[in-house]
């Protein structure tokens, strides 16, 4: 069994949005490739709270969709191999007591207590988050460049 064999990647919301837009950013981490080999394996996960900040995005005028968002989202959760996570009463109640009190938005903390929960190496360019990583308390796949 390979490294990448088994490896669960959850993606960060603004991962997610790079991965369907084509960023450049993307691109020069040199993470697509985990991210192709994670969907071919159904080990490429998102928490169901992308889809609030994505929605909260383009409703507030920071993010222009290329459809309705509606549409937009069930497209883009149809990618292949993708698995959307439940905020559910497990995560919320992680989200809740992170250990060493990350100080993150709502959001980050339910993508962080996901990771947690689900044994997850996490996908982002958040300096806060790559910043808790470094204390052991969730893995971390990082992208250089700040993104906060």
């Amino acid at each position: 069994m390979t490294q990448l064999e088994n490896r669960r990647l959850l993606l960060d919301t603004h991962v997610f949005l790079w991965l369907l837009i084509g960023s450049g950013q993307l691109e020069r981490s040199g993470r697509v490739s985990d991210i192709e080999a994670a969907a071919e394996q159904d080990s490429l996960y998102l928490s169901a709270i992308s889809i609030w900040e994505l929605t909260e995005m383009e409703l507030r005028g920071v993010l222009r969709l290329s459809l309705p968002t509606q549409a937009w989202l069930e497209q883009a959760l149809g990618s292949p191999g993708l698995r959307v996570v439940a905020v559910d009463r497990e995560i919320s109640f992680a989200a809740a007591t992170l250990p060493d009190r990350f100080e993150g938005d709502f959001a980050d903390r339910c993508i962080v207590a996901t990771a947690r929960t689900h044994n997850c190496e996490l996908l982002t360019a958040d300096t806060a988050i790559q910043r808790y990583a470094a204390g052991g308390y969730v893995r971390v796949a990082a992208i250089a460049g700040e993104h906060r």
